[in-house]
């Protein structure tokens, strides 16, 4: 099957599926454009490998790990020009278990640094692990951020062993150069800790002048004391399957990092194996057609906001400037307003609200118009 345009602009009812995003706002006006999963009905190849298995009448324990390991390393060949040792790989139910599963790995008594704005759940795991963290601003330039490297060095303590990023970043759509990869190898060879990569929007490159880059690849001589996380949930719409990727090189960081699962986290499960070894096989144009679309989406997004926001160079979430509208609860002003967003607070900046704009062009031409009158009222209000 090929994709295109007509594909991605069809609309997909999502109620009665348990849904996380629509279900917050039920039984109301209120379209939602918060939670990081895409409006968009999932590749159907995902979907049969899943109907297939689906259709024996035994759902027994399973191990698809060789087939998962095999299909990943393919992907990263493929990808990135990349080989990795299958050995260094170790499955988790998710990304965010697998940073929490990496903080647990770290001596007792430790603290990690975390550069802000970031995604909500970085900001609760060093306390998930009894652990210290040290929240750390970015450095932003007309809403461009990046690393402060003098400031994360003032807030290092003698306990710090490690540093938790996203890259591609969540939510300012940043995507690291090799210029700044490098620096940041640097900053961690030099202060002997370790660095925590979450890498999964690493598929959505909205800026052409822009690639992902990994970490481990890009910086070989910080491989002893990095773990990166890789998986398909976002890129095919299967955030609900978790299953996702850490790739530990250094091999008593990889024995901590198992040992805290042992007994605690269970093993990736058959379906999300399965779907996920579709999608690392993926052959069509998902991905490219995808990336198209959500480019001009956020084409659409930016021209009803202009200066509110700038276009992110990775993910499909757009970090919009709301400070100058005095909103005493962002969330529930949009929300009066037939929008349901993320607040900024959460992600470590209040001045800013996230917007998901991964989802049909009908259903995002009718939130930027709400979006425009929403903030057009508050403006007035504030004369």
């Amino acid at each position: 099957m090929l994709y295109d345009k007509a594909y991605f602009d069809q609309p997909v009812d999502r109620s009665n599926t348990g849904s996380k995003k629509w279900d917050k706002y039920k039984n109301s006006d209120v379209i939602p454009f918060w939670v990081a999963d895409m409006d968009f009905a999932t590749p159907d190849f995902i979907l049969s490998s899943i109907q297939e298995r689906l259709n024996h009448p035994v759902m027994g324990y399973s191990d698809y790990e060789p087939q998962l390991n095999e299909s990943f390393t393919k992907w990263l060949l493929k990808k990135f020009d990349w080989e990795i040792d299958p050995g260094w790989i170790t499955w988790t139910p998710g990304v965010v278990p697998g940073l929490n599963l990496a903080a647990r790995s770290l001596v007792p008594d430790s603290s990690i640094l975390v550069p802000t704005p970031i995604y909500p759940p970085f900001l609760e795991i060093a306390e998930n692990a009894n652990l210290e963290g040290i929240p750390t601003k970015m450095e932003e330039e007309n809403f461009r951020y990046s690393l402060d490297f003098e400031l994360m060095s003032r807030n290092l303590k003698p306990e710090t062993r490690a540093i938790f990023i996203s890259n591609p970043q969540n939510p300012t759509g940043r995507s690291l150069s090799s210029i700044e990869l490098d620096a940041l190898s640097r900053f961690v060879l030099e202060n002997n800790l370790i660095l925590v990569s979450d890498e999964i929007h690493c598929d959505f490159i909205l800026d052409d002048s822009c690639t992902h880059l990994p970490i481990i690849k890009q910086c070989p001589s910080l491989r002893e004391q990095v773990i990166s996380l890789y998986s398909t949930a976002k890129t095919y719409n299967i955030p609900g399957l978790r299953c996702a990727a850490a790739i530990i090189p250094n091999s008593d960081l990889r024995d901590r990092f198992r040992k805290v699962m042992t007994g605690i986290v269970p093993s990736v499960g058959p379906l999300e194996s399965l779907g996920s070894i579709a999608a690392f096989s993926d052959e069509t144009n998902w991905s490219s057609e995808l990336n198209d679309y959500l480019k001009s989406n956020v084409a659409l997004l930016k021209q009803a906001l202009g200066n509110r926001m700038r276009i992110p160079e990775s993910t499909y979430l757009a970090w919009i400037y709301v400070d100058d509208l005095k909103l005493d609860d962002p969330e529930s002003y949009f929300a009066r307003h037939g929008l349901g967003i993320s607040p900024g607070y959460l992600f470590g900046d209040n001045r800013f609200i996230r917007f998901n704009f991964a989802c049909p062009k009908s259903l995002l031409m009718e939130g930027t118009e709400r979006l425009k009158i929403a903030i057009n009222k508050a403006l007035k209000k504030n004369l």
